[in-house]
C-alpha cells in the first residue's frame, strides 16, 4: 500500500504521530469504522498507554466517535471532514453513519487490508475507473455501477464500485500484476448479497481472460455455497461473439498501418487506442497479417474466432477473518481451518489448491460536522 507522504504530513499537522497517521489513512480509506485492537495489530503493541493517547486524541479533538458494544468493547467511527480532507478523501461516504451490518462489514474489510498490506490497492472510484477504462481498455459499460436521482429532476449521477470491497493488483507470480476482486462478508449466514454482487459484476468479469476474487468473511459457513456460486457465475463461456469487434479492429488497424490518417474518425482513432491494449495478447494477432495480406477473409477470421475455446482463468479463494466478532455476538464460535481455494481454467478443468491466508488469532454518539 502507498501512503502517500504529504497525507501523513497533513495528518501530522493535526497532532497524530506517524503511526496514527498510517492507521487512521488505511482506516479513512477502506472502512470509517475500527476498533482499537485493530489499531494495536496495525502498530504491532499491547493494550496500554500509546491505545489510550490515541483513542482521547482522537475523541477529545471530535475527530471520531466511539459506540460501546458486548464487553465494553467500542467501535470508533472516523468521521470528521478535517480528517478526510487531510489525505484528499473528503467526499467519501465512509465518514457518514451506517447500519449495524455495515458497520460489521467495513471491520471485516479492514481485517483484510491490515493482514495484506503489500498489494496495491486501487483506492478510488477514479483508480478503479482508470485501471479498467484506461489501462485495459474496457469501457464504462461494463462496469458496476449505481445511479443516484439528484436535486434536479431527471438528473441522475452514476457512482462505481460503490461496494468499496478492497481491490488491488498482486503482482507475485503473475506478470503483469493481476487484478483481484474480493466480496465482504460480515458473517450473517446470508448468499444473497453476494449473489446480487455477482450480478453486478457480470459484465466485468466477462470481459476479463482473468478473474480472481477473494471471499472474506469472519466465518466459513458459506465459502463452499459462494464458491458454486461464483463459478456458475464468473465461470460461465462469454455469449459475446467477438469476432465483428475484432474485424473492425483490424481494419482501423491496417489503415492506421498504411499511414491513411484522413480515413480514420476521433471515435475510431479512440477505438483503435483502447483495441490495441484490449487485443495486446489475444490470438487475434496471429491472424491479422495473413487477414492484412488478403490471405484469409473476414469469413475465416470470423468463424475461427468464434470456435476458439475461451480463454478465461477463474479463481475462487477464500480467507477468514476474526472480523473483531467478539464485539457483536455473545458466544462467537471458534473458527475452524480455513477452506481451500479452488482454481478453474476455461470454466471446466478444477485444480486444489491452498488457501489465500487466515489472520490474527481468534449507545451511538452522534457525530458533530468538523
Amino acid at each position: 500500500m502507498n501512503f502517500p507522504e504529504s497525507s501523513l504530513a497533513n495528518l501530522g499537522n493535526l497532532g497524530y504521530t506517524e503511526d496514527e497517521a498510517r492507521f487512521l489513512y488505511v482506516v479513512a480509506t477502506h472502512s470509517g469504522y475500527f476498533s482499537m485492537r485493530q489499531f494495536l495489530q496495525f502498530t504491532g503493541t499491547k493494550s496500554g498507554d500509546k491505545s489510550m493517547a490515541f483513542s482521547q486524541k482522537l475523541l477529545g479533538k471530535g475527530h471520531a466517535t466511539a459506540r460501546s458494544f458486548l464487553r465494553n468493547g467500542l467501535v470508533y467511527h472516523l468521521f470528521s471532514r478535517i480528517v478526510y480532507r487531510a489525505i484528499s478523501r473528503e467526499n467519501l461516504r465512509n465518514r457518514r453513519s451506517h447500519s449495524l451490518e455495515h458497520m460489521r462489514t467495513r471491520l471485516v474489510a479492514l481485517d483484510f487490508v491490515l493482514a495484506h498490506l503489500q498489494y496495491e490497492y486501487l483506492e478510488t472510484e477514479d483508480d478503479k475507473l482508470n485501471y479498467f477504462c484506461q489501462q485495459l481498455g474496457l469501457p464504462k459499460e461494463l462496469l458496476p455501477v449505481k445511479r443516484y436521482s439528484g436535486a434536479i429532476p431527471n438528473r441522475t449521477t452514476e457512482r462505481y464500485f460503490v461496494d468499496k470491497f478492497p481491490l488491488f493488483l498482486s503482482s507475485g507470480s503473475f506478470s503483469p500484476p493481476v487484478v483481484t476482486f474480493t466480496f465482504v462478508d460480515p458473517g450473517l449466514g446470508i448468499l444473497d448479497s453476494f449473489k446480487t454482487h455477482l450480478l453486478a459484476y457480470a459484465s466485468l468479469f466477462e470481459a476479463l481472460p482473468e478473474v480472481r476474487l477473494v471471499y472474506v468473511s469472519p466465518r466459513p459457513t458459506q465459502f463452499e455455497a459462494a464458491r458454486k456460486a461464483f463459478l456458475a457465475a464468473a465461470g460461465r463461456p462469454s455469449k459475446k461473439d467477438p469476432s465483428g469487434e475484432i474485424l473492425r479492429y483490424f481494419r482501423l488497424r491496417k489503415l492506421w498501418d498504411e499511414r491513411k490518417y484522413e480515413k480514420l474518425t476521433n471515435d475510431d482513432i479512440e477505438f483503435l487506442h483502447l483495441s490495441n491494449k484490449r487485443y495486446a495478447r489475444h490470438r487475434c494477432q496471429e491472424r491479422y497479417p495473413s487477414w492484412r495480406d488478403g490471405i484469409v477473409s473476414d469469413d475465416f477470421v470470423r468463424s475461427e474466432i468464434r470456435d476458439l475455446p475461451p480463454q478465461r482463468k477463474v479463481i475462487f479463494e477464500s480467507e477468514l477473518v476474526d472480523g473483531q466478532i467478539g464485539l457483536f455476538e455473545a458466544k462467537p464460535r471458534r473458527k475452524p481451518t480455513p477452506s481451500t481455494a479452488v482454481e478453474v481454467k476455461n470454466s471446466q478443468e478444477e485444480a486444489i489448491g491452498g488457501p489465500f491466508g487466515s489472520v490474527f488469532a481468534a449507545g451511538a454518539d452522534k457525530p458533530m460536522e468538523k
